[in-house]
């Protein structure tokens, strides 16, 4: 689609004669053809679409999951056949059609890396969201650094404790966790306030397999609180099911130091850096669905 020739040794098609057939449209005559044709859809590797079928198929009803793909169906209708005779038409003018190609090719490289990027995040390895919040880390702190990088830790940096807990708060959306570092004592009782400012499908539920068991429901314009204990130091990973909007919490050990006395050797090491970060343990799956019960397990 951009022109490159190179790119095509990597293209994946189906086999000649199965093209040759479809090609053909003798074929598509009969009464039963476009039957086939239409479940033939239901393996169709879509994300929203596997989203739909999951729900129809969970809802254990003839009638239900019969609706729900028809809605599914009349819901997407006016953009695929917007997208399909705009494309038609664009591609018929050849002064439109390279520029066509040509964009239509960056949509689709932009989405790849958007989706890789998500399953990094998900197998808890360094991806491009991961650099930009080091950046955002590295720009936004307030302490002091010494000449190897290593940030000085005040006891400013954790968080207040209150009735014997470290009290974080955090709000949540659709877009992303704000904000999405937190330093905190290691076997020192957290308690997790999370404010959901308008999240939906995936994100609307918070999982650390490593923090702590089961997971945070959110609920729009309502906090949930989640009281748990990290007795081992180190940075954990938590992220929404999909793993696509996450967050680092990374424990202090208690033990350590916890105030600016100027040694430079005992100094701790607030840099994000994925390397050794714990996964949150997300489970990656098409974009789309509703709770947990679409995305990953329960």
């Amino acid at each position: 689609m951009l022109g490159v020739k190179a790119f095509r040794r990597f293209q994946i098609t189906m086999p000649k004669f199965i093209t040759r057939y479809a090609a053909d449209e003798k074929n598509f005559q009969g009464k039963y053809m476009p039957f086939v044709m239409g479940a033939l859809t239901f393996i169709l590797p879509c994300g929203f679409t596997i989203t739909a079928q999951g729900l129809a198929l969970l809802s254990g009803s003839f009638l239900q999951g019969s609706l729900i793909m028809l809605f599914f169906a009349l819901g997407t209708l006016p953009v695929l056949l917007f997208i399909g005779f705009s494309s038609a038409k664009l591609v018929s003018n050849q002064k439109l059609s390279g520029q066509f190609l040509k964009v239509a090719g960056l949509v689709v490289l932009f989405f790849a890396f958007f989706n890789i990027n998500n399953q990094l995040n998900v197998l808890g390895v360094s991806g491009i969201s991961s650099i930009f919040a080091q950046k955002s880390v590295q720009n936004n702190t307030n302490t002091p650094s010494n000449v190897q990088g290593q940030a000085k830790v005040d006891e400013s940096d954790l968080p207040a404790i209150v009735n014997g807990q470290q009290v974080i708060k955090m709000n949540a959306s659709a877009s992303g966790y704000s904000p999405k570092y937190f330093k905190v004592r290691a076997g020192v009782p957290i308690r997790w306030e999370v404010t959901d400012t308008g999240t939906s499908g995936c994100t609307n539920a918070i999982i650390s397999r490593s923090l702590f068991d089961g997971q945070i429901d959110l609920t729009p314009g309502k906090t949930s609180v989640k009281e748990f204990t990290v007795q081992k130091s180190g940075k954990y990973k938590f992220s929404c099911w999909m793993g696509m909007v996450v967050g680092v919490m990374e424990v202090m050990d208690a033990n350590g130091p916890t105030s600016d006395s100027g040694n430079s050797n005992n100094n701790a090491n607030t840099a994000l850096n994925d390397a050794d970060v714990i996964p949150s343990g997300a489970k990656g799956c098409g974009c789309g669905g509703g709770g947990g019960s679409s995305c990953g397990g329960r």
